[in-house]
């Protein structure tokens, strides 16, 4: 049998299958069904445009019309797949988050060790805030989460408000109807902040993250040390609270 005919017999079943008349596909192909009828019959070849449509069509690959050869897979959540919201497209994302339209991403990718569900995403890090835990050019495991009451202090999160984008450490406010958000160091030029929680559009949990580089070794030690001068101070502080209290009571028994 010819390529042609086995290509004209898959279309045919695929029709059938589906309860389609050939009228029916025709139009979707913009041609009269007496020319679809005679590619069924593989009188006539198949272009290029029409499998396309076909493949849209029947929600299938082109190779299963031209080959007969399915062994494809679908870049779906289903599948393992999680949607990437990279950073130049993170204003894109605010603006079309209440919509529930932003689902046109190119970029699609599966995470080792890792089932997606609706609400997970991944976002690619464009802030210092989190350094050196996570880098500029990180990629994070994300998901949706707004029972806040839930969330403990410390954790990472992603918040999105009406106009920007926070990638922070969550903390609880002792003021009611606000929320805490905070950086894990000093030197970036961005503070903390404090939201109003009606204005919190979408809260993620950091559930993980694939790293764009090493940690340099200076930042690590940088920062062990200051926690052992810090520690070192603490212990200061209490040796002399204890000195002050003994010379206290050596003054009083002298008078």
């Amino acid at each position: 049998m010819s390529h042609r005919a086995e290509i004209g017999q898959r279309i045919k079943k695929l029709r059938n299958k589906n309860n389609f008349s050939q009228t029916h596909v025709a139009n979707i192909l913009f041609i009269s069904q007496a020319a679809y009828s005679l590619i069924e019959n593989s009188q006539n070849g198949i272009v290029v445009d029409h499998i396309l449509k076909l493949s849209q069509l029947y929600d299938i690959s082109t190779d299963f019309i031209l080959k007969g050869e399915n062994n494809y897979i679908k870049v779906e959540r289903a599948n393992g797949f999680v949607p990437l919201i990279r950073a130049h497209r993170q204003s894109e994302f605010i603006r079309d988050l209440s919509d529930d339209s932003f689902s046109d991403l190119e970029d699609w990718f599966r995470v080792p060790g890792f089932m997606p569900v609706e609400d997970h995403r991944l976002f690619e890090v464009s802030t210092n805030n989190l350094t050196p835990t996570i880098l500029t050019g990180d990629i994070l495991v994300c998901q949706n989460h707004q029972k806040f009451d839930e969330i403990l202090d410390g954790t990472a999160v992603i918040v999105v408000t009406g106009d920007q984008i926070y990638m922070k450490r969550f903390k609880k406010s002792s003021e009611e109807g606000y929320l805490l958000l905070e950086n894990d160091n000093e030197y970036t030029s961005e503070t903390g902040s404090r939201i109003k929680i009606e204005e919190v559009r979408e809260l993620m949990i950091i559930r993980g993250k694939i790293s764009s580089g090493l940690v340099q070794y200076h930042e690590i030690s940088g920062k062990g040390k200051i926690n052992a001068l810090e520690q070192d101070l603490e212990l200061l502080k209490k040796e002399l609270f204890s000195m002050n209290k003994k010379l206290t009571i050596l003054s009083s028994k002298n008078d």
